[in-house]
């Protein structure tokens, strides 16, 4: 809220000085309550979705989750108008032919992960059938595109073959934006429970998703993780003991852990955060 301050003047006697003094008190008291009357209602109520970094500081995030009464529904906002979302657009593929693992894909477009953990945009013709891979476009599938300015003019089977099997590989794109777009709420949803999360020297033990949304995501999703998992090659991600995967360091830090789960519809669930 502004604060309303006297213009320095002289006193023309304690009388006077005394008045200006009281004046003011009131001036202040007055423009005060006068602010926050007329403050637009729609205004109030889009603030929370609004404030951005500075609000979210201030603890606006907290209140709106005590006023629901529930993490789970309010989800977390922390940081989210410190994130550049235009710098983590997925460029269009220039003239070429690209190895890569399908993880994005709609009606006329896909998205492609390559060897070297770039992200390439691809769009599919509208007057002419290109695909001819022996099972059509699937998520975690390995392909061969060739395209000009960004169209391609064939999509056919990878002979490089990935490590993993494609449903693995699904798995891990969903994790891949998750972390690229700095998503913590959607991040929730694909881990498993209980769920190890290392932050630093800080060992945790979550058990529900509504405790991870808790934690900053400034520390779950640090540029070092994100980083991590976003420059991993999806051609060399394997199986590992216990039906593990990682993105990320193999050995060490940092890394998000995934393994089989039969109880989850994709069939998979996040189970380290280190």
């Amino acid at each position: 809220m502004k604060k309303i301050s006297l213009a320095k003047r002289k006193a023309a006697g304690a009388f006077l000085l005394a008045a200006l003094m009281i004046s003011g008190l009131v001036f202040t008291a007055c423009g005060k309550k006068t602010e926050t009357v007329t403050q637009p209602a729609e205004e109030a109520a889009a603030a929370p979705e609004t404030a951005g970094a500075e609000a979210t500081q201030t603890g606006s995030a907290q209140e709106g989750t005590e006023k629901t009464g529930s993490t789970q529904e309010t989800g977390s906002t922390e940081e989210s108008g410190t994130f550049d979302m235009a710098s983590e657009e997925i460029p269009m593929a220039v003239s070429g032919t690209y190895d890569g693992i399908v993880v994005d894909a709609a009606m006329n477009s896909l998205v492609i992960d390559t060897a070297e953990g770039m992200m390439y945009a691809v769009s599919l013709p509208e007057t002419e059938d290109v695909v001819e891979t022996s099972d059509g476009i699937l998520l975690g599938q390995a392909v061969t595109v060739t395209c000009e300015d960004g169209v391609a003019s064939g999509i056919k089977d990878c002979a490089m073959k990935p490590a993993a099997d494609r449903e693995a590989l699904a798995f891990a794109a969903d994790i891949l934006f998750a972390c690229k777009y700095r998503d913590i709420n959607s991040l929730s949803s694909l881990a498993g429970y209980p769920l190890y999360v290392n932050l630093g020297d800080e060992d945790q033990t979550i058990e529900n998703g509504g405790d991870l949304l808790k934690l900053p995501v400034s520390e779950v999703l640090s540029d070092e993780r994100v980083k991590a998992v976003l420059s991993t090659n999806l051609f060399e991600v394997k199986e590992l003991s216990g039906g593990k995967y990682v993105l990320g360091a193999e050995e060490g830090r940092p890394n998000i852990i995934f393994q089989k789960d039969e109880g989850r519809d994709s069939g998979f669930a996040i189970t380290g955060i280190n």
